[in-house]
């Protein structure tokens, strides 16, 4: 079952509020996440001719993972300078517990057989504790994690 989310991304709406043009801050320090983040780096190679059909697959994964995971970043880019055919993912789960349902979850199985079909092999994957210091998470309603708390 899915579960209700406040990304105009997923649910392709409007939000109700708009992001705040600045974070507010609540104390002189920030502790900017809870310990434990579980944060995943991908490149991918694309074959010639199937980044379409790649973004499409990709972009209904991101989606896949947000309803379904305890995912509370995922992005992808492409180098401005680099080869074309090369995309990276971000990806952030809220702890150790969170990505090993994200890797063991059917609709990752199901991104992976699709991809094989879209990429070559020279996929590298590095997976980080994040540093609790290390980064202000802040999702797409513009609401930021402060001290282990949504602001």
């Amino acid at each position: 079952m899915a579960t209700a989310s406040r990304s105009a991304f997923i649910t392709g709406r409007a939000l109700s509020r708009a992001a705040p043009t600045r974070a507010r801050r609540t104390a002189g320090v920030v502790r900017a996440a809870k310990e434990g983040r579980q944060s995943l780096f991908v490149t991918v190679t694309v074959k010639e001719g199937k980044m379409d059909e790649y973004n499409e697959l990709i972009q209904g994964h991101i989606t896949n993972c947000f309803a379904n995971d305890r995912c509370m970043y995922f992005d992808y880019g492409i180098p401005v300078d680099g080869d074309p055919n090369v995309v990276h993912l971000y990806e952030v789960y809220e702890d150790e517990a969170a990505y090993k349902e994200h890797k063991a979850s059917a609709h990752l199985k199901d991104y992976v057989e699709k991809a094989e079909a879209l990429t070559s092999s020279t996929t590298t994957m590095k997976l980080l504790t994040l540093a609790q210091y290390g980064s202000v998470n802040c999702n797409y309603a513009g609401e930021c994690e402060l001290s282990g708390e949504w602001d």
